[in-house]
């Protein structure tokens, strides 16, 4: 089985670079590249993807290690900086690929599947990506982009993101947005509806933003004013949220920021992000077949118990599930 070593210093980049990764090749995840070179001591990779900017020592630094000391493993480097000389002057010095920051996580995923074929692995073929800008959150102090677009319906599911987000400590705050599609998947079935049959109108704001303190959801928006139709308080916006990435998840993308000051009032009382999403699902399944399929009221449950797996698997999509994300961090 082919093998990575991710070199990265953010812990929610590192984070969501290993689980791309980890189901397709032997994976491993480094802090820093002093940590890396102490796992090469020990240990041969086919691929090392490092970011080259961290405390201490260097990307470039490791790629010169690497080059020098174990040739036969390739190097692929990210950085915030676009300039063609620069770039040209790693691949001289033996990177193979160079990614610039933002980048999308579909070109980190092929770029590590045309370096594993050197090494006899084999790419497959994988769907196109899609990219659709999220709208603007309420700003705190100068927040930075962590990651972006994740389709939910593919790597991630909204408990999986929320969990990783979680172990961080995160402060900051999730966009999610959807498309038509997600829309129509959702008129598809009677769970949005109320008890007269009303679609519910939250739906077609296609928009909501989770807040985050210390990995915790501390509130939850659909609509940014409580004289537009489709805002719902936070309880009622969490719900539709994870109704939405549970039964009309088809075209919900994600989007991540952190900022160093999270000021927002907390309206959501969470210790545990994964088991209040399961308990909002346990009771809406509840109430779903009390009702006989048909939808009654949003139910306020909380169960903050951690799950052994995702609360939210599904039967297997038709679409492949492998990566049909794009995502992207800002420069360091």
């Amino acid at each position: 089985m082919n093998s990575i070593l991710i070199v990265e210093d953010d812990p929610t980049l590192r984070e969501l670079l290993f689980e791309l990764f980890s189901d397709r090749y032997r994976s491993f995840a480094a802090a820093s590249a002093e940590e890396a070179l102490s796992r090469l001591d020990s240990e041969r990779f086919d691929v090392v993807l490092t970011d080259i900017s961290m405390s201490g020592m260097s990307g470039l630094e490791l790629l010169g290690h690497v080059r020098q000391r174990w040739p036969e493993t390739t190097v692929i480097i990210v950085s915030g900086i676009r300039d063609k000389e620069y770039y040209e002057g790693l691949v001289k010095m033996g990177a193979f690929e160079y990614l610039v920051k933002p980048f999308e996580l579909l070109d980190v995923f092929q770029s590590v599947e045309r370096a594993m074929k050197l090494h006899g692995g084999s790419a497959e073929e994988q769907p196109t990506a899609t990219h659709h800008p999220p709208e603007q959150a309420g700003k705190e102090d100068e927040p930075s982009e962590v990651f972006s677009s994740i389709q939910l319906d593919k790597v991630f599911s909204l408990a999986d993101l929320l969990e990783m987000v979680q172990r961080s400590r995160m402060n900051g705050y999730v966009c999610l947005c959807w498309d038509e599609a997600t829309v129509e998947e959702a008129r598809g079935t009677s769970r949005f509806n109320d008890e007269a049959g009303n679609f519910d109108e939250a739906i077609n704001h296609r928009a909501a933003t989770i807040y985050l303190r210390d990995g915790l959801m501390i509130d939850a928006t659909i609509a940014d004013s409580e004289s537009d139709p489709c805002w719902r308080d936070a309880e009622q916006s969490l719900v539709t949220l994870v109704r939405l990435s549970t039964w009309a998840k088809v075209g919900l993308r994600a989007w991540g920021f952190s900022t160093s000051d999270m000021r927002r009032a907390t309206k959501l009382s969470v210790s545990d992000n994964s088991g209040k999403l399961f308990g909002i699902i346990t009771s809406d399944e509840e109430s779903w077949d009390e009702s006989g399929g048909e939808q009654s009221a949003p139910v306020e449950a909380e169960d903050e118990q951690p799950l052994a797996c995702s609360p939210f698997e599904s039967a297997p999509s038709e679409t492949p599930s492998d990566v049909g994300d794009t995502w992207a961090v800002n420069p360091v």
